[in-house]
C-alpha cells in the first residue's frame, strides 16, 4: 500500500505538471523509493501461498531489472528512461494474475478491482503523454480500494 501512496502521488503530480515532470528530481526521488519498495513487496507476495506462483517469480524480478535500468536513464536526462519504466511496469497486471486467482477466493469484487485496477493503471501510463493521465490515476485508486480490502480483512 506504501508503494500505491507514492505511485498515486507521482501520477497526480505528473498529471498538474506534464511528463516532463519525470526529470525533475522529486519525480525521481519518489521513483526511487517505489522502486526500493518494490523489494519488501515482491518478498512478501512470493512469500505467501499464490496460485500459478511461478508467473510471479519470474515476471516481478524481470520487471523490477526493467526499471532499475529506466531510472538509470532517467538520471541521465535519457527520455527511454521513462519508456523503460513504463515497459517494466506492463509486467504488473501480468504478474498480478496470481494474485488475482488467489483472492477472487475471498472476495471476487476486491480482487477483480485490485487485477483490473492494476490493468487500467499500466495502460494509463503511455496516455500521460496526450494529457489524458486522469486514466493511470483513477486505475490506480481503483487498485488500491481491492488492495485496502484485503489487508483490512487479513491484517
Amino acid at each position: 500500500m506504501a508503494a500505491s501512496i507514492f505511485i498515486l502521488s507521482l501520477l497526480i503530480l505528473l498529471d498538474i505538471y506534464g511528463i516532463n515532470y519525470a526529470f525533475s528530481r522529486i519525480a525521481q526521488i519518489i521513483m526511487w523509493i517505489i522502486w526500493i519498495l518494490s523489494f519488501p513487496s515482491y518478498l512478501s507476495y512470493n512469500s505467501s501461498l499464490l496460485e500459478k506462483r511461478k508467473i510471479l517469480e519470474y515476471l516481478a524480478p524481470i520487471a523490477i531489472i526493467i526499471t532499475l535500468i529506466g531510472l538509470i536513464f532517467l538520471a541521465f536526462g535519457k527520455f527511454i528512461g521513462i519508456e523503460l519504466i513504463v515497459f517494466g511496469y506492463i509486467f504488473e497486471p501480468i504478474a498480478g494474475i496470481s494474485i488475482f486467482l488467489t483472492l477472487k477466493k475471498v472476495s471476487v469484487l476486491f480482487s477483480s478491482l485490485f487485477f483490473y485496477g492494476a490493468i487500467v493503471f499500466t495502460a494509463g501510463l503511455p496516455l500521460f503523454l496526450f494529457n489524458l493521465g486522469i486514466i493511470s490515476i483513477i486505475g490506480d485508486i481503483i487498485k488500491m480500494i481491492g488492495l485496502s480490502y484485503f489487508i483490512y480483512k487479513f491484517k
